[in-house]
């Protein structure tokens, strides 16, 4: 499978990775399965059925079963280096995918992780963990386990090595990905997952004689005597039942389902899923349902807001100045406000981190942004197709969520707001930005413009939900864990699944740890599993 089946990656590099922290790579694998789409809220749970979202269903008749050491459910990034280094072990294994092409949004990552490897070697290049752990603990306020950061820094040149020896294609560039803290960042060939690992890796499992089932997914988990024993699926030879020793989730979380989203705390009120529709808490619910202790209160969440009216955000527009990273929604020189005309944050925090945006108004019932004529000739409107993007979701207005009006008093009356506490609202920070000064929220001096050119516009901010990380509470070894933190015998959770390095926020400013951890993760549960079946 060529890359160009895939998709295309990000054109252009003049978005710095300090801004640009989402990453094509989710959009376009996303895109790539046909995924990217603006959604409500789902339909019930029907657990009786196949079709529907896994939990406990057990089937009436089974139409296939396989007998194995090793199940891994999931072939992307930490689900292939799972089963690769499962089958160097020498385990017996299955890998079933519930897509139709293995690698996931690993096809579109476009390096990983590394530190003391050798190519940071021939260039001179010597980071400590110390600098690594250090930064990484401050900028998440000490909520991560130290010691999960220290095991990825301290076998990350080793996997680096490892991979290649899989026939993994790095380009031999190093560097900060566009402004991150460290150069830590080992480009895969040509920049793109697809033709860097997920070939690569693919091949070596078929190499090395490893079953991959497509379009099989997990529904419920088979337990006997305590211990996992296997899991039931439905796929193209209907229900099948795999009698495991040993099961292995590696699915990516659920950044598809827009029930868990909201079980998240998140309003799903016109929510868009930008991810994979495949990473829809498979994993989360077979093995919260089976007594996993539940780690969705603590994970982070690749999020940003979204303006309905604005077609949806695709890779190929992802630099438009309307509806890309940087138009109306994401802050910038416009003001935000809640349901009661209260500014509430720093609006260009996407300077330092864009998945923080979101965070500050997560528990208002409304958030909305403000700006001018004056703004919008400026940012947003500066070029043609851009203005007529605008202009046509204006008219059009879906969502019933964008105005354009001659005083902020008309403004006001589209979504029932207080004009005299917007009036406020709008001197003091017209006040701030006169005086280059924010006292309030410290924006920086280069997005303080005032708002008092009419026309004026205003609209609602909407989610738009890329992908999930966490959900299952595992130990070093990602063994799943139970209420009370002792182990569940048989189960593990690599990859997005099992990930506890980022705790409530995603910093995502060590260029590839993510990555790097699915592929860490995957390696460690692969040996661990072995360990425990001979055991």
């Amino acid at each position: 499978m060529s890359s160009s089946n895939i998709g295309k990656r990000m054109a252009g590099k003049e978005i710095s990775r300090r801004t640009f922290l989402i990453g094509a790579s989710t959009l376009g694998a996303a895109a790539a399965a046909g995924n990217l789409l603006g959604c409500e809220t789902t339909g019930g749970n029907r657990q009786n059925d196949p079709a529907s979202a896994p939990g406990t269903w057990k089937p009436s008749r089974v139409n296939k079963v396989y007998d194995t050491d090793i199940l891994i459910v999931g072939a992307g990034g930490s689900g292939l280096a799972c089963a690769v280094q499962s089958a160097l072990n020498g385990a017996r294994l299955i890998v079933i995918e519930k897509g139709d092409f293995p690698g996931g949004n690993a096809n579109f990552v476009e390096g990983m992780f590394a530190i003391g490897s050798r190519f940071q070697k021939e260039k001179g290049i010597d980071i400590k963990p110390v600098e690594i752990i250090n930064a990484e603990l401050n900028r998440g306020q000490y909520r991560a386990n130290g010691a999960l950061w220290m095991e990825l820094c301290i076998k990350s040149a080793g996997n680096i090595d490892w991979l290649l020896e899989q026939g993994i294609l790095y380009s031999g560039v190093i560097d900060d990905y566009y402004g991150g803290l460290y150069p830590t960042f080992h480009w895969f060939k040509n920049a793109a997952g697809a033709v860097g690992y997920v070939e690569p890796m693919v091949k070596r499992l078929e190499d090395l004689g490893t079953p991959l089932h497509l379009g099989t997914a997990a529904k419920s988990l088979i337990t006997q005597g305590g211990r996992v024993s296997g899991v039931y699926a439905q796929g193209p030879e209907g229900v099948v039942q795999y009698n495991a020793k040993a099961v292995i989730f590696a699915t990516g979380s659920f950044g598809g389902n827009p029930e868990l989203i909201k079980q998240q705390g998140w309003d799903i009120t016109g929510l868009s899923l930008a991810g994979s529709r495949n990473a829809s808490g498979d994993a989360y619910m077979m093995a919260r349902a089976i007594g996993a202790k539940d780690f969705m209160p603590q994970t982070a969440q690749s999020i940003i807001y979204h303006i309905e009216a604005f077609p949806f955000m695709t890779l190929e527009n992802a630099s438009n100045p309307i509806n890309g990273y940087f138009g109306p929604a994401s802050g910038g020189p416009v003001l935000w406000i809640n349901e009661d005309c209260d500014r509430y944050a720093n609006e260009a925090i996407r300077t330092e981190n864009l998945v923080l945006q979101c965070i500050p108004g997560k528990d208002n019932k409304a958030n909305y942004c403000i700006f001018d004529q004056n703004i919008y000739d400026t940012y947003f409107g500066t070029t043609d197709a851009a203005r007529t993007m605008f202009e046509t979701a204006l008219a059009e207005n879906k969502g019933n969520c964008l105005y354009k009006e001659n005083s902020p008093e008309a403004l006001a009356r589209h979504f029932n707001l207080d004009p005299a506490a917007l009036q406020v609202s709008l001197d003091r920070y017209n006040a701030l930005c006169a005086g280059g000064n924010d006292e309030d929220y410290g924006k920086s001096r280069e997005f303080l413009v005032e708002i008092a050119k009419p026309p004026y516009y205003i609209a609602q901010l909407r989610y738009s939900f890329y992908f999930a990380v966490g959900g299952i509470t595992t130990n070093k070894y990602r063994q799943v864990l139970d209420d009370n933190r002792n182990i569940i015998p048989g189960l593990y959770a690599i990859g997005l699944d099992g990930h506890m390095m980022y705790r409530n926020v995603y910093t995502i400013n060590m260029p590839g740890t993510a990555f790097g951890n699915q592929v860490n993760s995957g390696r460690i549960a692969a040996n661990h599993a072995l360990s425990y079946i001979r055991s």
